[in-house]
């Protein structure tokens, strides 16, 4: 305490954030019918607790004046969400409130974590995408059960904001009238046991989904909807629908690879960091602000790191760097949310990378290299706060073996190719296997802070003309 009263509060901040950076890197309404990760604790120490275990703050989602509003403790609560359980304490102080998760794994100890910073959390419960186990007695006998303990256990907890039943499960087939019937059954166990804390479902967007919401799960008090590139049609989406209640976003960010623009033999194109800001804040004030009439909050994805189509692609941190001594380094994105969440930026920000070349092509000129071909790679990258910069390449061949809708994907292995030094540019000669490749590079700069982007190329044994001619020009500044 005695650094918090010697520090103005504005560079206290700032420096709780670079210290966590450095020790890290190591409504309820009567009813009409009867995953990933571990928390990791941060390097903030834990505020004093606001209610004993046992004593819930009532949450409650009410229509005032035509708009609809969470108020948690009798306050209003607009939900500044992240998704993923990790550096909670950053997020805490970059300005989020909120935390959701998948499924029920170490809910206990997500809580206390969460509530030790001030936030709440979104509580998932996961549920099958396989229509026929909603047609399956014993499946549904298990997550009564399921559903029962979790609300014995921590229905009174103060940082539960709300329970979340299931996550996409009309993405695979389980867009039914059962599946529905049943998230209806197990919302409306939880709102007889517990009636201080709200019941969604978590779909990904699709038009027809919020009809089949109000025709078989009346019950629920809004609906989560994941959107990447589909956010600026959510809203229409709703209204459109049979649907008439409110809504909050449960995963948003950069463009899903499914939706990015793809080289001629398949790949996604990555944004590259600066890009992926550009999104973040765009979205953040044209698609949940200025919804908020409706919609009532959001949880940003992902507040972490993990491989799906690439390490990079929804990180918005970067853990275990290749080849360096450096555990993790938060992202250009973390910036764009505390902007989004506290209308400030850090007073240290991260470098922007705008662009990445290979033999002054841009990614979708579909580049193919002959196997031992030499080549340029160069990235436009500048530092906001002119510190230092230091470039880490990766090459890593293509993922053979991947997830389908958020799934584990395992991490293809890097080439032994990691480059570490001072400049933006890299000499290289391509692979001698024909296959698929992509070239990483990282931008560090001092304070714990990474811009990202990659090229995905291909290696053959006669080079292809690239289908874009077009030349880039690049420039120091980026």
């Amino acid at each position: 305490m005695i650094f918090m009263r010697l520090v103005p509060k504005k560079q206290f901040l700032s420096a709780i954030f670079g210290l966590s950076l450095l020790i890290s890197w190591g409504i309820g309404s009567p009813c009409r019918a009867s995953d990933p990760g571990t928390t990791n604790p941060s390097g903030l120490a834990l505020p004093i607790q606001m209610n004993a275990p046992d004593s819930p703050v009532p949450v409650t989602i009410q229509k005032v004046n035509g708009a609809y509003r969470i108020y948690r403790g009798g306050q209003p609560y607009f939900i500044k969400g992240v998704g993923g359980r990790q550096h909670l304490g950053l997020a805490a102080e970059a300005g989020a409130n909120s935390v959701r998760t998948w499924g029920p794994n170490d809910a206990g100890e997500l809580l206390e974590h969460a509530r030790g910073y001030g936030m709440t959390v979104t509580l998932g419960i996961w549920l099958s995408h396989v229509a026929s186990d909603y047609l399956d007695p014993a499946y549904k006998t298990r997550k009564i059960e399921e559903v029962q303990q979790l609300l014995e256990l921590h229905k009174n907890h103060p940082a539960l904001l709300m329970w979340a039943l299931g996550n996409e499960i009309n993405l695979e087939g389980a867009d039914t009238p059962e599946a529905w019937e049943f998230v209806n059954e197990l919302a409306c166990q939880i709102k007889s046991q517990d009636p201080h804390h709200p019941v969604i479902t978590v779909i990904s967007y699709d038009e027809d989904t919020p009809n089949n919401l109000a025709a078989y799960a009346p019950d629920l008090d809004a609906v989560g909807i994941n959107a990447y590139a589909s956010l600026s049609s959510v809203r229409i989406m709703i209204e459109d629908s049979d649907f008439e209640g409110p809504y909050l976003i449960t995963e948003w960010g950069v463009d899903g690879h499914w939706e990015a623009k793809r080289t001629v033999w398949g790949r996604p194109i990555e944004p590259t960091s600066e890009q992926k800001v550009d999104f973040h804040l765009r979205r953040y004030e044209q698609n949940i602000l200025a919804n908020s009439d409706r919609c009532i909050g959001s949880y940003v994805f992902l507040w972490g790191q993990k491989q799906e189509r690439t390490p990079t692609w929804y990180s918005m941190f970067i853990e275990k760097l290749p080849g360096i001594d450096l555990p993790v380094a938060a992202c250009a994105t973390v910036d764009a949310m505390r902007f989004n969440w506290s209308g400030d930026w850090p007073s240290n920000r991260a470098p922007k990378v705008v662009r990445i070349t290979i033999n002054n092509r841009i990614a979708s000129g579909d580049v193919t290299l002959t196997p031992g071909e030499s080549f340029i790679a160069r990235v436009a990258a500048a530092d906001p706060d002119k510190d230092g910069l230091r470039f880490v390449w990766e090459l890593m061949e293509e993922p053979t073996e991947l997830g389908i809708g958020g799934s584990y994907e395992p991490r293809p292995g890097a080439l032994d190719v990691v480059i570490d030094g001072s400049l933006p540019e890299l000499s290289l000669l391509a692979p001698q296997k024909a296959g698929e490749y992509r070239l990483f590079v990282y931008v560090l700069d001092q304070n714990g802070h990474v811009g990202t982007a990659n090229f995905p190329f291909q290696v053959d044994l006669v080079s292809m003309p690239a289908t874009d001619t077009t030349l880039m020009t690049l420039s120091s500044d980026g």
